[in-house]
């Protein structure tokens, strides 16, 4: 395969979630042998990276400065020294939903599913960059295929899918009736919800609550800095709750059955994939149906697990540039 040079635009990507996934095909694209420009806004994450690579030959930064409400024009801004670098390259993948006109083929990433869903204003003008990118890009990239229903009908044969569901079988981590979860602030996340259920499952039921703002005394709460603590919490209990509405992916559903964890969430398009006797399902914001599926699961004790391990194939994008 030939060695292509690539720009990567993750411009506004800062969540846990975006700089994973970026992380992960970067480590691809740099493994395969690429030039890479990665075009970034954010401090300190992407600085911190550059250090990394400050005596590569393959990996060039540059720091875009310009403000994130003129990215979807920054075609417009940039210093004509770097436009000539980004059109002289092969190709440009813009992981933050949306990106800028350029010369040269683009690829657009639909990382965050909320604006194609919600109405509000800020959400409808994100979703009006979305559909603008993907107009003019040559493909657009999607984790799993139920994004792809959110997309219009004549840009969907731009579509590639790059993300690839396994099953395997993992023993149950526990039977000790713990249950966890995590808190949030994003209202998309419903951690009202999820206090109102947990209220009404039994007292006699551990009930943990990952990185809470505020501790709330009905429930242990308990602060993580970083990957490793966050999975060794979860691997201490039996059931994972969640009950987001809508999921790009749904991360923390893999990795939680990945440890063992049955898991209870919502029946959402983002939970078509998991298999119905490791997986309790209840409907969508009905707290008596997620107690009896919770209270179903701790009764449920199977040797295993059927959990889903998600990856992302970064090579059909690059047979593509």
């Amino acid at each position: 395969m030939v060695n292509k040079k690539i720009v990567l635009n993750v411009c506004g990507v800062k969540s846990l979630g975006g700089l994973k996934l970026f992380l992960e095909s970067f480590d691809f694209l740099v493994e395969s042998g690429n030039k890479l420009i990665v075009l970034y806004s954010e401090l300190p994450f992407y600085k911190d990276l550059q250090n990394q690579f400050i005596d590569s030959q393959l990996v060039k930064f540059i720091y875009i400065k310009q403000r994130r409400f003129t990215h979807p024009y920054l075609n417009l801004f940039l210093s004509q020294d770097i436009k000539s670098k980004i059109n002289s390259s092969d190709a440009i993948i813009h992981y933050g939903n949306f990106g800028f006109k350029t010369k040269i083929k683009s690829f657009v990433l639909i990382q965050n599913v909320l604006p194609l869903v919600k109405n509000d204003l800020r959400n409808r003008v994100l979703r009006y960059f979305i559909i603008r990118s993907s107009r003019f890009s040559e493909h657009i990239l999607v984790q799993l295929k139920h994004l792809i229903n959110y997309l219009p009908n004549e840009e969907k044969y731009k579509i590639i899918e790059i993300g690839e569901i396994i099953q395997k079988s993992v023993p149950l981590s526990n039977t000790n009736g713990g249950i966890v979860c995590f808190a949030s602030e994003i209202p998309n996340k419903n951690f009202k919800f999820i206090l109102k259920t947990l209220m009404n499952v039994s007292k006699n039921n551990l009930i943990t609550i990952i990185n809470p703002i505020n501790n709330i005394e009905e429930f242990q709460c308990v602060n993580t800095s970083n990957n490793e603590e966050t999975m060794k919490i979860l691997s201490e209990h039996e059931i994972y709750f969640h009950a987001s509405d809508f999921e790009t992916v749904g991360l923390p559903l893999y990795e939680a059955q990945e440890l063992g964890l049955k898991v209870v969430a919502p029946s959402s398009p983002y939970t078509q994939y998991f298999d119905k006797d490791s997986t309790f399902l209840y409907e969508n914001n009905n707290v008596n149906d997620a107690v009896e599926k919770i209270n179903l699961a701790l009764r449920n004790d199977p040797k295993n697990i059927k959990a889903l391990n998600y990856s992302e194939n970064w090579a059909k994008v690059l047979s593509r540039i």
